[in-house]
C-alpha cells in the first residue's frame, strides 16, 4: 500500500499535468473557432465554383482539357496526404495515415506528396516513396500557401508520372466528429451540364468558353486542395481540444480517487494511533 507521502506527490504531479492540459484545451478552443469559420466559409465558394463549371460544361466541350480526361490505365497513383505536425490529438493522425496507406495498397505503385510531419513519418515507416514534403503551417493563411503543392500535383499528373492523384485528409463534420476522407482529385470529375436552362446563369465569355475552361480547371484543383487543408486544420484543433478536455477530466477523476485513498489511509493511521494510545494506557493501568 502506498504511503500518504507518495500519494500526495502523485496528486501534486497530476494537478500540474491538468493545468497544462487545460491551457492547451483553451488554446485549441480559440484556434478551433477561427479554423471552423475558415473551413465553413470556403465551402460556399467551392460550391459556387462547381456551379460555374457546370454552366461552362453546358456551353463548351469539357473533354478538351487534360485534367478531365480519364487515363487508359492506372499504373501509378499520387496521394496528397495531410496531417498535423504534433501529437496529443488522439487517433487523428493514425486514422489519416491508415486511410492513405490502405489506398496505396490497392494500386501497383504509389507516390506520396505529404503535408505535416506526422504524414511524412507515417509514409516513411510504411516504406512508400515521398515525392515531395511540404511544411504545414500552424495557421492556414491564403490559398497562396498551397500553390506550390497544387502546381506539383498538376504537373506530375500532366507529365504522366501519376495516372491519378488522390487527396487524403481529415474532413471536419463537427467539433466532436472528424472523419478521414479520400477523394480522387485528378482527373477532375466531369461536370454535369445544366439541363434546365432556367437554372443557368447568363455569362459573357471572353475570349471564349474553352479559354475560360482552360484557366479555371487548374484553379479549381488548387481550391479543392486548399479546402481540404482548411478542413484538416479545423478537424485538428477540434480533435485536440476534445482530447485535452478528456485528459483534464480524467486527471480530475484520478485526483478524486487518490484524494479518497489518501483520506482512507490517513484515517486508518489515525485510528491505529488512537488504538495504540488506548492500549498503552490500559497496559499502564493494569
Amino acid at each position: 500500500m502506498p504511503s500518504t507521502k507518495e500519494i500526495r506527490r502523485r496528486i501534486k504531479s497530476i494537478k500540474s499535468t491538468r493545468q497544462i492540459t487545460r491551457a492547451m484545451e483553451m488554446v485549441s478552443a480559440a484556434k478551433m473557432r477561427k479554423a471552423q469559420m475558415q473551413a465553413l466559409a470556403t465551402r460556399n465558394y467551392a460550391a459556387l465554383a462547381w456551379e460555374l463549371l457546370n454552366n461552362l460544361a453546358a456551353k463548351g466541350d469539357p473533354n478538351i482539357h487534360r485534367l478531365l480526361r480519364q487515363p487508359e490505365r492506372t499504373a501509378q497513383i499520387g496521394i496528397i496526404l495531410m496531417s498535423s505536425n504534433r501529437g496529443l490529438i488522439g487517433g487523428f493522425n493514425a486514422a489519416i495515415a491508415r486511410s492513405g496507406i490502405e489506398l496505396a495498397k490497392k494500386y501497383s505503385a504509389a507516390g506520396f506528396i505529404t503535408m505535416g510531419k506526422k504524414a511524412r513519418d507515417a509514409v516513411r515507416k510504411a516504406g512508400y516513396q515521398i515525392v515531395a514534403d511540404f511544411e504545414k503551417k500552424e495557421t492556414v493563411g491564403s490559398v497562396l500557401d498551397i500553390n506550390s503543392l497544387a502546381s506539383l500535383a498538376v504537373n506530375e499528373f500532366l507529365g504522366g508520372k501519376f495516372d491519378k492523384v488522390f487527396l487524403v485528409h481529415m474532413s471536419f463534420v463537427s467539433t466532436l466528429v472528424q472523419k478521414p476522407a479520400a477523394m480522387e482529385l485528378l482527373p477532375l470529375r466531369k461536370p454535369q451540364p445544366v439541363q434546365n436552362t432556367e437554372q443557368m446563369r447568363d455569362y459573357l465569355f471572353e475570349p471564349s468558353v474553352d479559354y475560360v475552361l482552360e484557366n479555371i480547371l487548374p484553379r479549381l484543383t488548387t481550391m479543392q486542395i486548399y479546402q481540404a487543408l482548411l478542413e484538416t486544420n479545423a478537424a485538428e484543433h477540434s480533435a485536440r481540444m476534445v482530447a485535452m478536455k478528456n485528459a483534464s477530466d480524467a486527471a480530475g477523476d484520478l485526483i478524486s480517487d487518490l484524494t479518497l485513498e489518501f483520506n482512507k489511509i490517513r484515517q486508518g493511521n489515525i485510528t491505529r494511533e488512537i488504538s495504540e494510545i488506548v492500549a498503552g494506557k490500559l497496559a499502564l493501568t493494569n
